[in-house]
């Protein structure tokens, strides 16, 4: 007769090997679990951090952009010529050319430049202006003659608006002023206006 002890002892010795195999492969995957989840606010915080260099480098090449193809207006700089035929009125028979009076506006804002009327600006500009205006100078500009104008770029100024003080002016067309932004103007180069009987006409830049 056959003894069942040995079977019964080998088969508990079995038993308990797959028992400390399965246990150390439990552990195992547990291990790789709990690894994963201990890096992972690391792995967060890098990634915001990552985030934050990114976006300061785009800001920085942003910046640098603009310094090179956007030079930082410092001064105004403004050329004047008159036609021989300049500032005459049509009412007039043989009306003779005169000089004029041509002003310069600095403002932060045009909408109120805009709705204003000439006599207005005549009469009492600086006045209407005073909520936008910065700084305002007057040329004289002669028949057949030229003048420059350069003065202090002032920095919350966003538009120029100049104005022919004309004795007959076209009030239909409203060519008595021009109003330039301020990425019109060039930091080296002058923006030119032409004078001419009664209208103010700006020349296209070089590079336009």
């Amino acid at each position: 007769m056959i003894s069942r002890k040995p079977l019964r002892r080998n088969w508990a010795i079995t038993l308990a090997c797959n028992l400390q195999h399965h246990n150390k492969e439990t552990d195992v995957l547990r291990t790789s679990l709990i690894k994963p989840a201990c890096w992972l606010p690391a792995l967060l915080a890098f990634s915001l951090t990552g985030c934050g260099i990114t976006q300061g480098i785009t800001d920085g090449t942003k910046s640098a952009f603009n310094a090179v193809f956007y030079k930082k207006i410092k001064v105004l700089h403004l050329d004047f010529t008159a036609r021989e035929a300049l500032n005459t009125d049509s009412r007039e028979s043989n009306s003779l050319s005169e000089p004029v009076v041509v002003r310069v506006y600095q403002l932060k804002d045009r909408k109120i430049f805009d709705k204003t009327v000439y006599q207005q600006l005549l009469k009492d500009g600086e006045t209407i202006l005073k909520a936008d205006l910065l700084t305002s100078r007057d040329v004289v500009v002669k028949p057949g003659g030229d003048v420059s104008l350069d003065m202090p770029m002032e920095e919350e100024a966003h538009f120029v608006a100049v104005v022919g003080l004309f004795r007959h002016p076209d009030m239909v067309n409203n060519t008595w002023k021009q109003v330039l932004r301020r990425e019109d103007l060039d930091p080296d180069k002058p923006r030119i206006l032409e004078a001419g009987n009664n209208h103010l006409t700006l020349q296209p830049r070089k590079d336009d």
